[in-house]
């Protein structure tokens, strides 16, 4: 069982997400708080979560500040943000911090649950906006020497497609009907990728399949 806390100021957005979740017989939301002060007292007291989920922009202190002392408590808490607005600047320094995962709200609830288990499995996940966000970034850097790439590594052709899906920040709901398949089928390839190319993110896979010519960006 997936143990979460939610963290947002709104509290219908709360019990709405609450009820998504808990439809799923994996995960159990045993805690709410409005702000990251709340979150942290009820940390504070002993409450048994796995992951927190969070709104950025909620009052009680910075987000760096929350995830260091969630962290202080719960050092193996896994933390997961969600923001409508991003830039470049703010995930990297959030994800620098000790955060787990990146979400815009914008996101489906499918790659929502996706994102939960992944992070909860000691990887690491950002939506397909961010991923782009920090793609854009990458790709005004200059270019990187290739090391060996294991050969052993081989990429179907619906995983290529995939792959140049994700490049151009499609979300696994929008990839699913462009190729006819179902979303569990494109979380599945997706998640096969991460393993193959020992890439904790999809930020890190996209990269990786850029700088070995896998895609071509």
């Amino acid at each position: 069982m997936i143990k979460i806390l939610l963290v947002e100021d709104q509290a219908f957005i709360r019990k709405a997400v609450k009820l998504l979740l808990e439809k799923e017989e994996d995960f159990l939301v045993t805690g709410e708080a409005g702000d990251f002060s709340k979150a942290v007292a009820m940390l504070q007291n002993g409450l048994d979560v796995d992951i927190i989920i969070a709104d950025i922009g909620v009052a009680g202190m910075g987000v760096t500040e929350f995830i260091e002392q969630a962290k202080s408590i719960l050092p193996n808490v896994k933390l997961i943000f969600l923001s409508s607005v991003q830039n470049e600047k703010t995930v990297s320094s959030i994800i620098k911090a000790g955060a787990n995962g990146f979400l815009n709200k914008a996101v489906d609830v499918n790659e929502l649950m996706f994102a939960i288990r992944h992070v909860y499995n000691d990887g690491q996940y950002l939506c397909s906006l961010v991923t782009k966000l920090l793609l854009d970034k990458v790709s005004s850097v200059p270019e990187i020497t290739p090391m060996e790439i294991d050969h052993d590594i081989e990429f179907p052709a619906r995983e290529v497609e995939i792959l140049i899906l994700m490049a151009n920040g499609y979300t696994n709901y929008e990839i699913a009907e462009k190729l006819y398949t179902s979303k569990r089928t494109v979380e599945g390839h997706r998640q096969n990728l991460l393993n193959k190319t020992g890439s904790r993110n999809t930020a890190a896979l996209i990269k990786f399949a850029i700088q070995y010519g896998v895609i071509k960006c």
